[in-house]
């Protein structure tokens, strides 16, 4: 197909699998008087105990959302416009949710009209991190909402709408309840090693169903050639605080975990600006996270890295989102703080 992908996206036969945050496949529809969309989804729309993680996703249409819905069969076909005149048209198709609770795919573009990709962006940004950048519980209204798809918005994150602000290209690679050397715990004594960033980042993602070719997109090798970030923003930290608590020895272990992944991290991406930010659901860990940066810059003589020290969302004054997530409000806020940094860096 002639269009531009974006995020991570597998093509395994059937189609073209969307696994990730934002993931995002767009195209030019020149005098077409139909465009359709034939999807499909995993097998969470089979299993009636699963509604709250159905696949997301929005259509936009010359930049207007004209769709936000849910899958709830294997296959489905959306219609983005059907009339009698032909007209030119810019359409994106856009993942809302993240990949640990569902794949979705675009099989095929049905249209009259001649298909052409979107043009790249000036700037390249990855982001990594947890529930925080998936957007997760954005939309909920109060923290006693738990988690479900239909509040969890990658549009709505302060990862998306930064790169819209700076307007680049982005890619979100973060999985919710994840760590560097733990996951969410609800109980400190209990290290929760099951849901760790590192062995996710150099795959195109965390999920269980298998594709058309019996992978799973955890097995899928990513190919880090396919997207060079000008700018990676790194933000984790927020689960890890679950388990470390107060403890130096166990921030120490982090700051350690933190540092090396700093390494992997620029072993795949050479040329780009890192910027760690931390603190918004937390920031007990922010010292750890300079402390990290501090020794990874002396032993490698990386100066291309950066921190910026986040203060905790304000509940009082602007809410919270499900599960004590930061909203809409918070979301903007953090947006802001992140663009600004990029461009005051960007300017030194």
């Amino acid at each position: 197909m002639q269009i531009k992908t974006l995020g991570h996206i597998v093509d395994d036969g059937e189609g073209l699998w969307m696994i990730s945050s934002a993931a995002e496949i767009g195209f030019r529809v020149t005098g077409a008087t139909k465009v359709k969309l034939e999807l499909l989804a995993d097998d969470t729309v089979l299993d009636p105990e699963k509604e709250p993680y159905l696949p997301r996703f929005a259509i936009r249409l010359d930049g207007k959302k004209v769709v936000d819905a849910r899958l709830t069969a294997k296959e489905e076909t959306v219609t983005v416009f059907d009339g009698a005149e032909a007209r030119d048209a810019e359409i994106r198709l856009i993942k809302l949710n993240e990949s640990t609770s569902n794949l979705m795919a675009l099989r095929k573009i049905d249209t009259d009209g001649k298909i052409s990709p979107l043009p790249e962006k000036p700037m390249k940004i990855e982001f990594i991190g947890d529930s925080i950048t998936c957007g997760y519980g954005v939309e909920g209204k109060s923290e006693a909402e738990t988690f479900t798809t239909a509040t969890e918005n990658a549009e709505k994150s302060y990862a998306y709408l930064t790169a819209e602000e700076l307007n680049a290209d982005a890619v979100m690679t973060c999985f919710s309840g994840h760590g560097l050397i733990s996951g969410y715990t609800d109980n400190p004594a209990v290290r929760n090693e099951a849901d760790l960033v590192q062995p996710f980042y150099e795959k195109e993602g965390r999920n269980d169903f298998r594709l058309a070719s019996g992978k799973r997109a955890e097995e899928i090798e990513r190919d880090f050639s396919a997207f060079q970030p000008d700018w990676i923003v790194l933000n984790l930290g927020t689960n890890d605080l679950s388990w470390c608590g107060t403890s130096p020895e166990r921030g120490l272990l982090f700051a350690e975990q933190y540092a090396a992944f700093l390494k992997t991290v620029r072993k795949h991406n050479p040329k780009a600006e890192i910027l760690c930010i931390l603190g918004v659901m937390g920031t007990g860990l922010n010292p750890m996270v300079q402390q990290a940066v501090n020794h990874y810059s002396r032993e490698t003589g990386d100066r291309s890295i950066h921190v910026l020290m986040l203060e905790e969302q304000n509940a009082a004054r602007d809410g919270y989102g499900a599960d004590y997530h930061p909203n809409e409000i918070t979301q903007r806020l953090l947006a802001g703080k992140v663009t600004d940094a990029i461009r005051q860096w960007t300017r030194q």
